[in-house]
Parts: structure tokens; C-alpha cells; sequence
């Protein structure tokens, strides 16, 4: 490898990228967090860093999720090479063929839909609406008992989103990208009904943890100011989804 590419984190990182440049590799962050506030020096010494809300960034839209920041540098890596006469035929890449996943990504990331975002959910939801997303964005929203030709916001972010999620809370991550990133649309329904099944799991232990947890709240009323609440045996990939729904 000679290039380490950081999608939806890497402004922090302050010792990784260091460590990576003194191991000979070219750094580039994407990133839309904002930068770690009295850092010196403020950012990280990346080869170079592509993030709306780093200081002196002129860019309008500062709501982009991690997606739509990578979404951006891949429009301009491909207008370069179009500059530089690398695809002198078709033109390069198909990117609007990426627009599904970056309206699920943004909607699922929970950033603001200004208008920008809104323009980039639209254009994925048209996709979807039109048969042309990927054939796992397609087969999660045929498992969660939605039809892709009336796809909207709300699938992405109550349906399509959380099966997605629910992988890595109980299991292994990989099988979600792995559905996202699937040609095939036998294999993407198969990668779907196992998400759906461990999404649904999911859903009882969130409940358990959550009934457990309310009945210590309950035996707690004299601390107006504060809840603490433990179990050592919740499962940590839910505990958080547990904490949001105490709050």
C-alpha cells in the first residue's frame, strides 16, 4: 500500500497519521467532524485533508455527512483525470451510479438535510424509486416490508439503516458491506434476510435492556439530577441505542 485514504473520520487523528507518514505513506483525510478545538497544530499532517468545517474551507454546504464529503472528492478526482484527457471516450466512472448510497448514508448519519443534502437524498431516492440502486439497498428495503418504488427518507432511516447498523451492534459489520457492495441480487436477499433477522434481534435485546433498565430508574427517584444505571450483562453494542432512549 502507498496510500491511506480515512472516509468519515482521520481529523483527530493526530498520532495515526503521523505514524502512517513516517511509514512512507501518502495521508489523505475526508472527513466532516469538526477539527480538535486548541490543537497545536490544529490539524493532523495529512498529505492532504478534504473537509468542509476545517478552518479556512470555503465550501458552502458544512452539513455533508462522511458519504457526501467522499462522494465530492470523487466528482473531482474524476473531473482531473477528465482535465488531464484520462477518459477521453465515456467520460469516466458512472458516480450518479453511487447516489444511493449517499442518500442512505446521509440520512442515516443523521445530518442536517440543508439544501445540498436534500439535492443528494433526492437524487438517490430517484435512483431507488427507479430500480437502480444497488441490489442490496434494494433487497433491505424489500425485507423491511417496503416497496424500492416509494422509497423515501423514512425507509432509509427506520428501515434500511438500522439492518444495516444491527450487524455491527451483534455480529460482524462485513455482512452489511458486504450486502451494500454485492452485484448479485440472489446473494444481496440472502445478506438482507440475515440482516433483518439480526436487526430483529436486536430490537428483543433493546427492549429487555430497556424494561431493566426503566425499573432501576424506578428505584432511583431521590437523585433528580442524575441517572446511572448498569448491568453487567447488557450487551454493549446496545447499551448506547439503551442510553438514547433513558435521555
Amino acid at each position: 500500500a502507498s496510500l491511506l485514504l480515512a472516509v468519515d473520520n482521520g481529523i483527530a487523528s493526530f498520532e495515526g497519521v503521523a505514524h502512517a507518514r513516517a511509514r512512507g505513506l501518502t495521508v489523505l483525510v475526508t472527513d466532516h467532524h469538526l477539527p480538535q478545538a486548541g490543537a497545536q497544530p490544529p490539524l493532523p499532517a495529512a498529505s492532504a485533508i478534504v473537509n468542509p468545517n476545517q478552518p479556512g474551507c470555503g465550501f458552502a454546504s458544512k452539513a455533508l455527512a462522511g458519504v457526501g464529503v467522499m462522494f465530492y472528492v470523487l466528482l473531482a478526482l474524476r473531473a482531473g483525470q477528465r482535465r488531464r484527457g484520462r477518459w477521453p471516450g465515456d467520460g469516466g466512472p458512472p458516480l450518479q451510479a453511487l447516489l444511493d448510497l449517499v442518500a442512505l448514508g446521509t440520512v442515516a448519519d443523521l445530518v442536517p438535510l440543508d439544501a445540498n443534502n436534500r439535492l443528494l437524498v433526492a437524487a438517490g431516492l430517484r435512483r431507488m424509486r427507479a430500480g437502480q440502486a444497488r441490489p442490496g439497498v434494494l433487497a433491505l428495503l424489500r425485507v423491511a416490508g417496503r416497496e424500492p418504488a416509494g422509497a423515501n427518507a423514512e425507509d432509509l432511516g427506520f428501515a434500511v439503516g438500522p439492518r444495516i447498523n444491527a450487524a455491527g451492534r451483534l455480529e460482524d459489520i462485513s455482512l452489511g458491506i458486504e450486502t451494500l457492495l454485492t452485484d448479485d441480487p440472489l446473494q444481496a436477499a440472502a445478506f438482507a434476510q440475515r440482516l433483518d433477522t439480526i436487526n430483529r434481534q436486536r430490537r428483543t435485546l433493546q427492549a429487555d435492556m430497556s424494561e431493566a433498565a426503566l425499573a432501576q430508574v424506578a428505584l432511583d427517584d431521590a437523585h433528580a439530577h442524575v441517572c446511572t444505571v448498569f448491568d453487567p450483562g447488557w450487551h454493549e453494542g446496545v447499551v448506547g441505542l439503551v442510553a438514547s432512549r433513558l435521555k
